[in-house]
């Protein structure tokens, strides 16, 4: 708190009033020619007749606190609560005055009595009504209970339905998954038992292309049929051949229609075989036996010659180096 803000002010030096101030106060404004009572008194009725209740109210609570034995003021009080529908402390203000020497007006009383009656009656119906509300309130509320009870008793059953039938779907689909797991290892079973007992498969392969002519087949082929263009332009000049000239050109054209130069289907006895084949594209045991053996159908040499390479097959693999036996 500021400083300035601070109860500090002295304060002023006064006579104790004892314990009957409000009648010192009085007599102390009569000394000096004020009639307080009066005054407030006729201030009080004044404003009690224009319908100021509450400043009339006032008034009177200051003269009764200045006077306690102002009958005049009691009565004139307990008219105000009561015109205020305070029946309670109406009555109340009457006994006051009655007590200081006041007349009860006829009938006051009664009106008193009956007011406090009638606010005692609406009171118990309106704690009735109140009652009775709370009452239907707690009606519905156990009734919201009940349905939210059985609501639930609802979906609890619902929820139980439901995990139980989950708890079927599943079982099923584990019984299904099982099935189908066993006939895929069946199926596997049955494969493998298949394929174990069935002869290996020959590996289909690109037909191989035709292997190239050795120069020397090439050379022998143009020698006979140089041989034979010779034989024929001397047969158109000359005489037929002896039998010796005949004997002479033979094996010369011999060879020519052994070996043709278009088809080679065996390799001449003169060309020497490799002894190590590497594997390119294209090759196979029967195209490789039919271009150093001149048969495809002797693969079989070059397969059990090279049993540790091919490991019990056939396929051919690139840059596989294979044995040819001779």
């Amino acid at each position: 708190m500021s400083a300035a803000l601070e109860f500090d002010e002295p304060g002023r030096p006064s006579t104790p009033l004892g314990n009957d101030a409000p009648t010192v106060i009085a007599d102390t404004l009569r000394s000096h020619g004020i009639d307080a009572p009066a005054s407030l008194y006729n201030e009080a009725l004044n404003l009690a007749r224009e319908g100021l209740l509450g400043p009339a109210s006032q008034r009177l609570q200051m003269l009764v606190c200045l006077d306690p034995d102002d009958a005049d003021a009691h009565l004139l009080l307990s008219k105000v609560h009561a015109a205020q529908g305070r029946a309670g402390e109406a009555l109340a203000r009457l006994e006051a005055a009655v007590e200081a020497g006041a007349v009860c007006p006829a009938g006051y009383r009664e009106h008193l009595e009956a007011l406090i009656r009638s606010d005692r009656q609406r009171d118990e119906e309106h704690r009735a009504r109140v009652a009775a509300r709370e009452q239907g309130e707690i009606k519905a509320l156990r009734q919201e209970a009940r349905n939210l009870r059985s609501e639930t008793i609802r979906l609890e059953a619902e929820v139980t339905e439901t995990r139980d039938r989950e708890a079927l779907w599943r079982g099923a689909a584990m019984v299904a998954a099982g099935a189908t797991a066993v006939a895929i290892l069946a199926f596997g079973a049955v494969t493998l038992f298949r394929t174990s007992a069935a002869p290996a498969p020959v590996a289909v392969e690109a037909p191989a292309e035709a292997p190239p002519v050795p120069e020397e087949v090439v050379a022998l082929a143009k020698a006979s049929a140089a041989a034979e263009a010779a034989a024929a332009e001397q047969a158109a000049v000359k005489p037929p051949v002896a039998p010796v000239a005949e004997a002479v050109v033979a094996p010369i054209a011999r060879p020519a229609a052994a070996a043709p130069a278009a088809k080679p289907t065996a390799t001449p006895a003169a060309v020497k075989l490799p002894t190590s084949h590497v594997v390119v594209s294209g090759d196979s045991l029967y195209s490789l036996a039919g271009q150093f053996y001149g048969d495809k159908m002797q693969f079989s040499k070059i397969r059990d010659a090279n049993k540790d390479v091919l490991k019990g097959g056939i396929a051919l693999k690139l840059g596989m180096k294979l044995k040819i036996p001779k």
